[in-house]
């Protein structure tokens, strides 16, 4: 009971024993959490028992999707124009980065950026003065926000598709848009030669998985050289030639599935073939309408990738991580390949050892289109520090944010939509409080289609009701336990 402690309700201290040390934190009536700590004076003769909650209340709690913290009620309302005034905009395109500018975007989509724009009357205007305004971020690879990454029973499944997977109660995306990022790619995992298809994700947090998927037409299956799919027990391949050939292996038997469908179409003798969601799934990538994105390390198997995919006459889209893709930079170049990296990483394992902070400078300057990643939930949340480390390098600004923007729109087939401010593409841009390159800029604003997803005065407000949310909880939780306190719908 708080009251001897001047509290009106119940304290709960959640905590640990070592010894005679116990140890916790508290969470007191009012809110607040402080830590504690204390030593055992007697020896307790009682005997074992623990809290268990009984009768719980119902409380009367907003119905927010997802139910979680940050949630919210509805996806935010679509003004029929937004204009942000005397700015400073990285369009990202041919019009460079501009000063003292207006960008007008309108149901959803940009419509002009240029000075001293007109713009409808009852447009939403938004003060861009000292501030900075970019394209919505995009990362090409996480794997956060889907309830499955790796399907490892088979080597090869292009036929399964993370789309099936997306969930849409996870609090990384509200952080990531929190850092800006509007668009991602949610990619399956390593487990395998040749994975699955990969979906491409807007941030619009609030909505429900099938909404959530970016409505394009492109489409990119994940493929793993290296350690990752050779490490699999009782499962071939188990060496990196073996990967190389199992992928062969299937693209030959997708040609041969195809010849099988021709011929039976051709004199309709007999019973067709059996329908194989596999093959034809690979003959998509054969030919060209499911994109290779590839996970590796080494220059020499990407090279072999990049050539076995002339041998079958078609290009891989993209080739991920790339510790050593500036060893292969021309060739890259010459085959139409984008390289998407890490900005700094390397020397983790042994096939990420030979690592270079100039790889995405190096092939930039060979004319690979070149695009950061994170691979990881909480960098993606920062985008925008990664390229500004590659100011260290000598790029220039624009350089080191196109890595984030268009660059990396380009590198998953995604820049007729986004990656830069242009008539036509999606308003998906973010308002930031300074330079973006700057480890000390922050975010206030996050705009996907035209909509506010976040907004740093909100995301202050919605900490408040966690907080009291939260106390209230807690609560409840003990009063059940005690018999004493509020009941439900606060009798």
């Amino acid at each position: 009971d708080g009251e001897e402690l001047g509290y009106q309700g119940t304290i709960l201290l959640a905590g640990s024993v070592r010894g005679d040390e116990f140890f916790g934190w508290t969470s007191l009536p009012n809110g607040a959490d402080p830590s504690f700590s204390g030593s055992r004076e007697d020896a307790y003769e009682g005997p074992e028992r623990g809290a268990v909650a009984m009768n719980l209340p119902e409380l009367d709690l907003p119905f927010i999707r997802p139910m979680m913290e940050y949630g919210v009620s509805s996806i935010p309302e679509q003004p029929g124009a937004v204009v942000v005034r005397n700015a400073t905009i990285w369009t990202m395109g041919p019009q460079g980065r501009m000063e003292n500018a207006d960008l007008l975007i309108q149901n959803g989509e940009v419509v002009e950026v240029g000075t001293n724009l007109d713009a409808p009357r009852g447009s939403v205007e938004i003060d861009g003065t000292g501030k900075h305004v970019t394209p919505g971020l995009i990362d090409p690879h996480i794997h956060s926000g889907v309830s499955s990454v790796n399907e490892s029973g088979f080597a090869i499944v292009p036929e399964v598709r993370m789309g099936d997977v997306v969930t849409h109660n996870n609090v990384w995306m509200y952080r990531q848009l929190a850092g800006g990022l509007t668009t991602a790619m949610i990619k399956h995992g390593s487990a395998n030669p040749i994975g699955g298809e990969n979906v491409i994700v807007k941030m619009r947090w609030g909505a429900l998985p099938d909404e959530i998927a970016m409505d394009t037409d492109t489409r990119t299956v994940k493929f793993a050289l290296g350690e990752n799919p050779k490490r699999r027990q009782n499962r071939y391949p188990d060496t990196r030639m073996g990967t190389q050939e199992i992928i062969r292996d299937h693209f030959l038997a997708a040609r041969d599935y195809e010849r099988d469908w021709r011929s039976w179409e051709e004199n309709q003798e007999g019973i067709p073939p059996r329908r194989d969601m596999r093959m034809e799934a690979i003959l998509d990538i054969l030919n060209q309408e499911l994109l290779i994105s590839s996970h590796g390390y080494r220059a020499d198997e990407f090279l072999a990738l990049v050539r076995l995919a002339e041998e079958f006459d078609f290009r891989v889209q993209t080739l991920q991580h790339g510790i050593e893709a500036y060893k292969i930079a021309p060739e890259l170049a010459q085959s139409g390949v984008a390289a998407v990296v890490w900005s700094d990483w390397g020397g983790f394992k042994m096939e990420a050892y030979d690592a270079t902070a100039y790889n995405a400078r190096v092939m930039m300057e060979a004319g690979v289109t070149t695009s950061l990643h994170s691979d990881n939930s909480e960098i993606a949340s920062r985008m925008n520090w990664e390229a500004g480390k590659l100011l260290r390098t000598g790029l220039t600004e624009q350089q080191a944010l196109s890595t984030v923007t268009i660059q990396s729109a380009r590198a998953i087939a995604i820049d007729d939509r986004v990656g830069s401010l242009e008539p036509g593409k999606d308003g998906d841009f973010v308002v930031w409080n300074g330079n973006p390159l700057s480890q000390f800029t922050r975010p206030e604003q996050t705009w996907l289609d035209g909509r506010r997803y976040f907004s740093i005065d909100e995301d202050m407000e919605l900490r408040e009701r966690i907080k009291d949310e939260r106390s209230r909880l807690i609560q409840a939780v003990l009063s059940s336990q005690t018999g004493n306190g509020p009941r439900a719908g606060g009798e």
